[in-house]
């Protein structure tokens, strides 16, 4: 509070700021030579510098009592508010030190769409749970591009998974993994027993998502099939692709959706994944961040994490064995 009152009656701009520095020194040593020693000043320097402390304070801060010099009462009753400031701007100004998972205890924000989520959270949160035990993550859902950006611009959001090939000044993305369109069919389907042919999926039912998000994959099922002058017959639409694996499983619809977004809603459901019977590109999805967080630790700690986690590539992606 004492250090307060005196910036509120002067003019902090007016003040050289190495002063206070010097004046840390001299209460705390009591000696102008030492004072002068312990911050790299000559002694004549610190002598200087005693002399404007006592313009500035209106005080003589330092008096001789015998061969030493002894604090004024001013000068005793600022020394400890003004040696807590000091370490406050040193520790300020330290670099950051070393982030370690087994001790920290910190929350990282993420969002994603739902499906996506439902693919990365199970795999990070059981790495987590054993590399940084006191570390959470909460999540929320995205509908576009625009509003994953602004998550990260405002700090409301560590990290965001999407398609964002493209993004605005400040906002950093590397490739998280690539995804690619696979076909959903219930095991005991009557007319699909081996491998998916363009016949036969043309000649079924089909399920979709409502509007395909560019978030998700970059086209959509129609536009690939518009483009071989093709159309399928879709029999009920979705807003959430997750429920589609449970529709599946117990009817005679084909689904047609990025399989690491529908594999662990199918899992365990009785549904194969196949191969489309037309050309499907693959795309990739994307970690995103804002610059002010790159050289923060534990930021960088979590983006490794995450990467690593999910950058190898589309081994988990391959089609169930038909026969099963």
């Amino acid at each position: 509070m004492i250090m307060i009152d005196i910036m509120r009656q002067t003019h902090l701009a007016g003040i050289d700021l190495n002063l206070l520095v010097a004046l840390d020194a001299l209460l705390r040593e009591q000696s102008v030579t030492r004072a002068a020693t312990e911050v790299g000043l000559s002694q004549p320097a610190m002598s200087r510098a005693l002399a404007r402390l006592r313009d500035l304070f209106d005080d003589p801060i330092l008096v001789r009592a015998g061969h030493s010099m002894v604090p004024t009462p001013r000068a005793l009753e600022i020394a400890v508010p003004l040696g807590r400031s000091i370490e406050a701007i040193r520790r300020t100004l330290e670099p950051p030190g070393d982030f370690d998972p087994l001790r920290a205890r910190r929350e990282f924000a993420l969002s994603a769409v739902d499906t996506t989520q439902a693919f990365v959270l199970p795999r990070l949160l059981g790495h987590l749970g054993e590399a940084a035990p006191g570390v959470e993550v909460t999540t929320a859902p995205i509908r576009s591009t625009s509003e994953a950006f602004a998550g990260l611009a405002s700090g409301d959001r560590d990290l965001a998974i999407g398609r964002f090939e493209s993004t605005p000044d400040g906002i950093r993305q590397r490739v998280l993994y690539h995804d690619r369109i696979v076909c959903l069919v219930r095991k005991e389907h009557p007319r699909i027993r081996g491998k998916l042919t363009l016949k036969a999926y043309l000649a079924e039912a089909h399920l979709a998502q409502e509007s395909a998000s560019p978030m998700e994959r970059p086209f959509t099922i129609e536009s690939l099939l518009a483009e071989q002058g093709l159309n399928r017959r879709v029999a009920c639409t979705v807003e959430n692709l997750a429920i589609a694996p449970f529709v599946v499983a117990r009817t005679d619809l084909l689904c047609s959706a990025p399989g690491r977004t529908i594999t662990p809603f199918a899992e365990g459901l009785g549904v194969r994944i196949l191969e489309p019977p037309f050309e499907a590109p693959g795309f990739d999805l994307h970690l995103a961040w804002h610059e002010r967080n790159e050289r923060d630790p534990g930021h960088d700690w979590l983006r490794k994490t995450v990467l690593g986690l999910f950058g190898e590539g589309d081994a988990s992606l391959g089609a169930s064995d038909p026969s099963n």
